[in-house]
């Protein structure tokens, strides 16, 4: 079972490679972070991530290391932004086999392994930019060093990559990993913990000094509290909105399975009368939801947590069944039909025979205006973006609510810096004024507010593209 695993695991990370850089990077995360890897190869800056030109200190620059790398190996495009994304997703599933077959064997390794890599919200994160991929492989990782008694500086250093790729919310590896922690020696914890300083310390301790309330602001009051306890830019979903989504994106089968299996845990442990190593299971369905709950600010992908311990959960009822010989070969080959739909799943996930996604209108006339020559965009945002922005309340708002315009992505596209307004009066002033400013970005509904001294050059649906007439003349 274990080399089909293996062998299983191979083809799923070839899957996820194949035709990565068909699709345009989606907005927002996409467009930020690779936007953030791009020029930090361009400016050979790798200490302080800047994104259209400006600081950007809301996380720590690892998903900029990782996007600057792949940009170094497979260049400035949507390849090389995604490149190792689907190594990440390959290294959680790694962890959750050898996890899953630490606490209850082979089968249950596998069959956890085969839940997981079947989920659409991580097979979602195992191809796109972004953190909760990243740090997922920091959070397995933790654990199944800590149960295999891994050595105390590699657990450091992990959980230290998980603060460095999310920020505090990376904290989060530790607490799901308290169950095993409180096992260890003193010495075990002493020489952990000073890894994990070393790991975090040396870029936190420079950003602040560097840039002092321009990080503390951004990456802990606002990023931190601020989406801990208000509901920022309109996300005022229910109390319930993670078990109402849980039950939409895994469906009621999982969902009652995993209960099942968490009520098999909680039988035998008062058989025995004490909490087993599979606590560690429940905990770590548990935690995560408790929190993000908590939280007034809650979105999908937060969640992708707990989706690891709801796979161990079913690999542990799974294993369950496997008592003789008989019934372990049946379970065998339910494990291997799983692993198989895992691989099947994946592969019409990635859908081969879909055409490359379509440029938004945005990114049409960006793209179209990335060949024009050099100079700034000034882009007016659309009038919905602009109600936005007048009716949020300020207590929903931080720093960078209204930063990325609605279109993070036409930075990427555009290869220029782009300045983004929502205020006309302001617009109009810097097109007039400002020199480098030679193109513009509107839509169709604000094209009487274009100054006469810029020429519309081209357009996409809703969004037109102008060019100033001196640029136009000397081209």
């Amino acid at each position: 079972m274990k080399k089909l695993a293996l062998v299983s695991l191979a083809i799923f990370m070839v899957l996820m490679w194949t035709g990565l850089g068909k699709n345009y990077l989606f907005d927002w995360d996409e467009g930020i972070y690779a936007q953030l890897g791009s020029e930090m190869v361009e400016n050979n800056s790798y200490l302080t991530p800047t994104w259209n030109g400006e600081l950007w200190l809301e996380k720590p620059p690892m998903v900029a290391w990782v996007t600057a790398l792949g940009i170094k190996l497979a260049g400035t495009n949507e390849l090389g932004a995604r490149l190792f994304m689907p190594l990440f997703a390959g290294l959680t599933l790694l962890a959750i086999f050898k996890l899953g077959t630490s606490l209850g064997g082979p089968l249950m390794g596998a069959a956890s392994m085969a839940i997981l890599g079947y989920f659409n919200l991580f097979l979602s994160r195992a191809r796109t930019v972004n953190t909760d991929g990243m740090l997922l492989a920091a959070i397995t990782w933790t654990l199944w060093l800590l149960s295999s008694s891994g050595p105390p500086w590699l657990v450091g250093v992990v959980m230290g990559l998980a603060v460095m790729v999310k920020g505090p919310a990376g904290l989060l590896a530790i607490l799901i990993a308290l169950p095993l922690l409180i096992h260890k020696s003193k010495k075990y914890l002493l020489s952990t913990f000073y890894f994990l300083l070393l790991t975090i310390l040396p870029w936190h301790l420079y950003a602040y000094f560097a840039h002092g309330m321009a990080f503390v602001t951004p990456y802990l009051l606002e990023q931190v509290l601020r989406r801990a306890t208000v509901p920022i830019e309109f996300h005022l979903e229910s109390r319930y909105f993670y078990l109402n989504f849980l039950s939409k994106d895994l469906g009621y089968g999982v969902i009652i399975t995993s209960l099942l299996s968490f009520a098999l845990m909680s039988k035998n442990w008062f058989i025995k009368k004490s909490l087993d190593k599979n606590f560690l299971i429940m905990w770590w369905v548990g935690l995560p939801l408790f929190i993000f709950t908590l939280a007034k600010t809650r979105l999908s992908w937060y969640i992708l947590p707990v989706y690891p311990g709801i796979a161990l959960s079913i690999g542990y009822i799974l294993s369950s069944f496997a008592k003789d010989k008989r019934s372990k070969v049946l379970v065998s080959i339910l494990v291997v039909g799983m692993l198989a739909q895992m691989l099947y799943h994946s592969y019409s996930y990635i859908d081969f025979g879909r055409p490359a996604s379509p440029l938004s209108d945005t990114l049409a006339v960006a793209k179209d205006l990335s060949s024009r020559g050099s100079g700034d965009i000034a882009m007016l945002v659309s009038s919905s973006e602009r109600v936005a922005q007048a009716i949020l309340p300020e207590s929903q708002t931080i720093s960078s609510s209204f930063r990325y315009g609605g279109a993070p992505s036409i930075v990427w596209y555009s290869h220029k810096r782009v300045h983004y307004y929502y205020n006309y009066d302001k617009f109009m002033a810097d097109i007039n004024d400002l020199k480098n400013i030679e193109f513009l970005i509107v839509t169709v509904g604000d094209l009487d507010k274009v100054s006469p001294d810029f020429k519309q050059i081209t357009t996409s649906g809703n969004y037109v593209g102008f060019m100033r007439e001196t640029t136009y003349a000397q081209r």
